[in-house]
């Protein structure tokens, strides 16, 4: 089956996206926004990069959605993050329906190059 535009998604995933990149741990409650959750060393490298990326004034993000299209518990979106001191960051990334307060998780492969782009 064919991805189809899904606009209406774009709540969900933003708040997704804002759960991620708002305070707390990767190993506590940002956890459940990513698929299959973190390992005990992903989780260390995202909150440090996290905490290098807030040292430098990079938070809070703002995040633009576009070109949400969605193939049964799959959705895919090109995301645009900009931080306060000016950087930007564009990529696509992958959602997954799953067990997260909004009902979507950020794909791990999605959420490691995102943590990656970020810190």
């Amino acid at each position: 089956m064919p991805a189809a535009p899904a606009p209406e998604l774009q709540g969900p995933l933003m708040s997704t996206l804002s759960a991620l990149a708002g305070p707390g741990s990767f190993s506590g409650a940002k956890s459940s926004y990513v698929q299959g959750g973190l390992g005990r060393i992903e989780a260390r490298v995202a909150d440090s990069g996290y905490n290098n990326a807030a040292a430098k004034g990079y938070f809070p993000l703002t995040f633009t959605i576009a070109d949400i299209d969605q193939n049964g518990p799959v959705a895919t979106a090109f995301v645009t993050a900009a931080s306060p001191a000016g950087q930007v960051a564009s990529q696509p990334l992958t959602f997954i329906a799953g067990p997260s307060p909004t009902g979507w998780q950020l794909s791990k492969s999605s959420a490691m190059a995102l943590i990656s782009a970020v810190g």
